[in-house]
């Protein structure tokens, strides 16, 4: 899987007019995400999310930023994984950039470990030079 992500950064390097190291931070900026949720941990969480934040789970709801914190803290549903099958991230301008692709997820929810595959669509804003999570949505497949 390593190997994947520097192949995938090397060939975006070749881009014309793409800034590798805008990737490499949004990429950063989205494993300590995704390492703070399995964790748990809402205060690792907390500064890598916008205070706009809109996220669109995969079954329909959506929640902000306090929304998404408070139940990551009531651990009723405790992510395991979140390992990405596909990822492609594209720069909008210096300070936005969108993340798509697919992933895997696995997670206990009362007492039932469940799986299943999702695509998904990220947007990541700089915020005082910070790379934060400001919209996210998914679908199952």
């Amino acid at each position: 899987m390593r190997t994947f992500f520097l192949l995938l950064l090397l060939a975006c390097a070749t881009v014309p007019g793409f800034a590798a190291s805008l990737q490499e931070e949004v990429r950063a900026a989205d494993t300590a995400r995704i390492m703070a949720t399995i964790a748990g941990d809402a205060a690792r969480l907390e500064p890598l999310l916008s205070d706009d934040l809109s996220y669109g789970h995969a079954d329909g709801r959506v929640q902000s930023k306090a929304d998404f914190l408070a139940a990551l803290k009531t651990v009723r549903v405790k992510y395991e994984a979140y390992d990405y099958e596909e990822l492609h991230i594209a720069r909008i301008s210096d300070d936005v950039a969108t993340m798509t692709g697919r992933a895997q997820l696995r997670a206990t929810a009362g007492g039932k470990t469940v799986a299943f595959s999702l695509r998904f669509l990220a947007v990541w804003r700089r915020e005082d030079g910070v790379w934060r999570l400001c919209a996210y949505q998914s679908v199952p497949l």
